[in-house]
């Protein structure tokens, strides 16, 4: 018996055994996708059930050898909505191969497009409600006005066929020889007879004009008898024919100097544009040959395959790097914006981003280069000013301020204009990408790591705002790659002929994947990535830092103070993650937003092979991004203290072996050990404490990728926060901790005094200083509840009478049992000498961070350490010199 049958077989039994309603509430959840199949084989299925009715549920399907299906879960066994909507997936799972019906599509020709789409312009034109302000020549240029109070200039060249010429981008771009305007000013004399009567008829000059209908080559157009001058110079260039190729446009520059003198004849605007981008390119052309690229302009040793992008688009007027995430586009971009200032003697490159990666965009300009980076802000009056600074050879504005400022941008005289995330603009129906193809710029780059995400229109929208001819318009794009639904025009049911865009990307599109570069990678690539706070997460975190203030402000810290010191601290750490980790109502969090973006668009791991593990100390956070992972039917494993270890195995075979697992979910729990030869990327939610563990995680990996042991890390990092002093190691030196408020320590008084704070204080001090105005409401800085159990592992126990107090913030593992604190009576038996050698070691530590920072010594004669021999209590004071 087959699967199919068994399944179907099962389904009917089980369709008599329930009732109505617990049937309809699987098939609810089935449809609603709560269930994910978590792996699979020929007769063994497993799935998760989570909805938001009842906590996930981990369900076993075994087809047994009579045909019976065997279904086990952790909390229950048999049948019920759960199971039976389990059922129902992996009936729809094995039924996912089956021969589809075959969907017919329509393939549009040339001329079957052509009539489509000036149908649906006409319809437009029909309901338009404009204002026509008439010529004395019925040819034109008459000024139409849009209902947006826009203004055209519109010619009628042709009343047969009427096609015409107005000074709109679409004219110049759609290859229709016709515009909704012209449209319907040809209705409009049509229908008014009077006024076409009293116009004067005669075609006003010898027209020279790019034909649309002509795939835009340079022609001639009157329809009298050409005047003897005109005649003479048209016979020369044109000789006999209506156009000439575009293989002669640099020999073209002498009619142009000599049409200027003679008055009858009219060359448009877009002719000299096309002669001038004919030169531009034969110049950069000789200029790839000649020129070898200066790298020592670069502070930084480029890749062979970062230096292949660069010189790919450093001699285009417009190009697209799209490698792979972590491979380096924003130092290729850098670098080409230096060397075409060398180059070409280019003033002033703007970089358009999303408002997140302005200031990383500054750092890394003003590390690699010599070049000063500006960040556009303030007022639109200052913002304007900004743009004309001729100080910084880059500027960097964020998406949503092109909006309002592509007129006042275009004043300033943009050279070289880079889109970093350009799938922004993938929507080409969007205002942004509106906006920004209305800059103006002499060259421009993209970079992306996806240039097509979900449709094929993507890659026409983007290389649209590079240079609108090179795809051509969107009917003739769409008639060359589009299959459309016959039922419903505007739906694409697939796509062809596409090794034919694949060739023609090519020219302008270079994409590097890491797979095939990876020899020329480092062991460990650290890309950070910078988050910033939600006003809530603000709020709460601000909080946290007054609560901070008032402890850190006393001169003598007792250990309950240091234990609420700790609190405060893991707290500030949690609401960096999410809202959610403190409230558990809320879930304000960017960096959810951004890991999403960066898995399901950056990455695309729903599309492609790659695994990846990330790594989190919060429980709570798991359960977060696991929700996220389901909502997209990406399979995942998890893994934390409260797996037994002896199934952690299972997981690691399951993410390694099943195709549908592409993440890992990991705490500290992982334990040595961990060789998940599958992933080459690794996520850290969150920034340890201590730098060590984050080095333990990285180390836990002993071998990434089949063939090489290569590492991508992303490590995501709140801005203004925390998170931001750990990520540059000033709030944690290990050697303190370890040696005197380590987990061994018995120290339990410590003299913070104004003339003997510790390293570790002054710098939570200043970093305090900044983050206590954060924010606006008042909360409880210790939030009155405990760390809560869906932590990995608390950072603090209850309090004893003798505090072991772990201000690393090391997270335990749940199985490891915690050993319980001495009490008072044991404590004697603690050798006196082992603690005064953990004081000398904390010492030791100071008076080198003084020395570091001042080049004064700290004079151990200084430091008094008494210790109670029948209490165990210890003392430690110590005065830094002034």
């Amino acid at each position: 018996m087959d699967i199919n049958t068994i399944i179907a077989t099962q389904k009917e039994d089980i369709q008599k055994q329930l009732n109505k309603t617990e049937l309809a509430l699987g098939e609810i959840i089935f449809n609603n996708g709560d269930c994910q199949i978590l792996s699979q084989s020929g007769n063994k299925f497993e799935l998760i059930v989570d909805n938001d009715h009842a906590p996930p549920v981990e369900y076993h399907f075994e087809i047994e050898d009579d045909g019976h299906v065997l279904v086990i879960s952790e909390k229950t066994e048999g049948w019920n909505r759960y199971s039976y909507a389990c059922l129902l997936q992996i009936e729809n799972e094995i039924h996912l191969l089956d021969p589809k019906v075959h969907l017919e599509h329509q393939k549009y020709s040339r001329a079957g497009m052509i009539k489509r789409v000036l149908k649906e312009r006409r319809v437009k034109s029909e309901k338009a409600d404009y204002k026509v302000e008439w010529a004395g020549n019925i040819h034109g240029d008459h000024i139409l006005t849009n209902e947006n109070g826009i203004k055209y200039k519109i010619f009628l060249r042709d009343f047969d066929n009427e096609t015409g010429y107005s000074d709109s981008m679409d004219s110049r771009h759609n290859k229709l020889g016709t515009t909704k305007h012209i449209m319907y000013t040809f209705q409009k004399l049509k229908d008014n007879k009077k006024l076409q009567a009293k116009l004067d008829k005669t075609y006003p000059f010898v027209e020279i004009f790019c034909d649309p209908l002509n795939d835009n080559r340079i022609s001639w157009y009157y329809p009298h008898k050409l005047p003897v001058e005109a005649q003479l110079l048209i016979s020369r260039f044109f000789k006999k024919s209506k156009f000439i190729n575009d293989d002669q446009l640099t020999g073209f520059l002498d009619f142009l100097q000599e049409a200027g003198d003679i008055k009858t004849i009219c060359i448009r605007p877009e002719v000299v544009e096309k002669i001038q981008s004919a030169f531009e390119d034969h110049m950069l052309e000789q200029l790839s040959q000649s020129e070898v690229p200066d790298y020592s302009l670069i502070n930084a040793d480029l890749y062979d395959y970062q230096k292949e992008g660069i010189e790919f688009s450093l001699f285009k007027k417009a190009s697209i790097i799209a490698d792979e995430m972590g491979l380096g586009k924003t130092i290729q971009a850098i670098s080409i914006a230096i060397l075409k200032k060398k180059i070409f003697g280019f003033k002033k490159t703007m970089v358009v981003c999303p408002a997140s990666l302005k200031e990383q965009w500054k750092k890394e300009i003003e590390k690699f280069s010599k070049e000063k980076a500006l960040i556009i802000q303030d007022s639109p009056e200052e913002r304007a000013i900004q743009y004309k600074d001729d100080n910084h050879y880059f500027v960097i504005v964020n998406y949503e301020t092109i909006l309002r400022d592509h007129r006042v941008i275009n004043h300033a005289g943009i050279d070289f204009l880079i889109l970093d995330e350009a799938q922004r603009i993938k929507n080409y129906e969007t205002k942004t990408a509106s906006a920004i193809k209305q800059l103006d710029a002499k060259h421009k780059l993209v970079i992306t790591g996806t240039p097509i995400e979900n449709k094929l229109i993507d890659i026409f929208s983007i290389a649209g705002f590079l240079d609108p001819y090179f795809l051509g318009p969107l009917w003739e794009f769409s008639y060359q790659h589009c299959l459309f639904d016959p039922g419903k025009p505007n739906k694409i049911n697939g796509y062809y002929n596409l090794d034919q865009l694949n060739k023609k990307l090519g020219k302008i599109l270079i994409r590097r994947e890491k797979r095939k570069v990876i020899e020329q990678l480092p062991n460990i690539q650290q890309i950070n990535i910078p988050v910033n706070l939600s006003p809530l997460q603000a709020d709460y975190h601000g909080s946290y830092a007054r609560g901070i203030a008032k402890i850190i402000r006393k001169k003598f810290l007792t250990p309950f103070d240091l234990q609420r010191l700790q609190v405060l601290l893991s707290n500030m750490r949690m609401v960096c993650d999410s809202t959610y980790l403190i409230d558990e109502e809320t879930n304000e969090s960017p960096k959810l937003d951004e890991l999403k973006y960066m898995l399901f668009e950056k990455l695309d791991i729903a599309n492609t092979k790659g695994k990846l593990i990330i790594f989190s100390e919060w429980i709570k956070v798991h359960k977060l991004i696991g929700k996220m992972l389901r909502d997209n039917y990406v399979g995942f494993v998890e893994l934390n203290g409260k797996i037994p270890v002896k199934l952690r195995g299972e997981l690691i075979r399951k993410f390694e072996n099943n195709e549908h697992v592409k993440v890992f979910l990991s705490t500290e729990a992982g334990g040595t050990g961990l060789n998940l030869q599958v992933a080459d990327t690794l996520i850290n939610f969150e920034l340890p404490w201590n730098p060590a563990k984050k080095n333990q995680r990285i180390g836990r990996i002993d071998r990434l990728g089949q063939k090489s042991n290569k590492l991508t890390v992303f490590n995501f990092i709140t801005r203004n926060s925390i998170e931001q002093q750990i990520a540059a190691g000033l709030l944690v030196k290990q050697n303190l901790f370890d040696g005197v408020l380590g987990d061994d320590a018995q120290t339990n008084f410590v003299d913070f005094s104004s003339k003997g704070r510790s390293q570790f204080i002054q710098q939570l001090e200043e970093f305090i200083a900044n983050n206590e105005d954060q924010g606006t409401r008042e909360i409880d800085p210790i939030v009155a509840k405990e760390l809560s159990p869906q932590t990995e592992a608390p950072l603090i126990e209850t309090p004893q009478s003798s505090d072991v107090i772990d201000l690393s913030g090391d997270a335990q593992e749940k199985e490891t049992e915690i050993q319980p604190t001495s009490t008072p009576s044991e404590t004697p038996k603690t050798n006196a000498e082992e603690l005064e050698k953990v004081m000398d070691n904390g010492m030791e530590f100071l008076s080198g961070i003084l020395k570091m920072a001042t080049g004064k010594d700290l004079g151990m004669e200084n430091k008094k350490i008494e210790i109670n021999k029948e209490t165990g209590e210890v003392t430690m004071k110590f005065k830094l010199p002034i």
